[in-house]
């Protein structure tokens, strides 16, 4: 499936919440509840830094968002979420071999989290050659390192 990405605008503040609570609420509530105060206020914390933030069009539609912190030897992929519909046509795989393809070239680190109960996204994740280096209460960390 074609996609772009797309640098994050202000006025995308609602609709990438919006994207990121019906992606992550079935993982949070069992663990944390979900109070939809801390989330929204928690999540405005990290747009303000909004150039972190890209959206993933398909048909000039949104269909997703990225979040990526950069560091001199380790870039970090905060979010990556799609709507369900767009999920498993290659979107995230081509966007996260984009990225291990740029780290290996800058020979950085590409690191992420994944909910434990998340076995899909593990899966995912493993197969594009990341491994597991940490563990929280609720997330794997996971890396590749060239």
């Amino acid at each position: 499936m074609d996609y772009q990405l797309r640098p994050a605008v202000l006025a995308d503040h609602d609709w990438i919440y919006d994207c990121k609570a019906a992606s992550i609420r079935c993982y949070v509530e069992p663990v944390w509840g979900w109070d939809e105060a801390f989330q929204k206020l928690d999540f405005d914390g990290d747009f303000v830094s909004i150039g972190q933030f890209q959206v993933i069009e398909s048909s000039a539609k949104p269909i997703g968002f990225l979040q990526v912190l950069e560091g001199k030897d380790c870039v970090e992929v905060a979010e990556l979420h799609l709507l369900p519909d767009y999920q498993g046509q290659g979107i995230g795989s081509s966007i996260l071999r984009r990225l291990l393809a740029d780290c290996r070239e800058r020979r950085c680190t590409l690191r992420l989290g994944c909910f434990k109960e998340s076995h899909r996204a593990q899966a995912f994740y493993q197969r594009l050659g990341l491994r597991q280096t940490a563990e929280t209460e609720t997330h794997y960390i996971l890396e590749m390192t060239p």
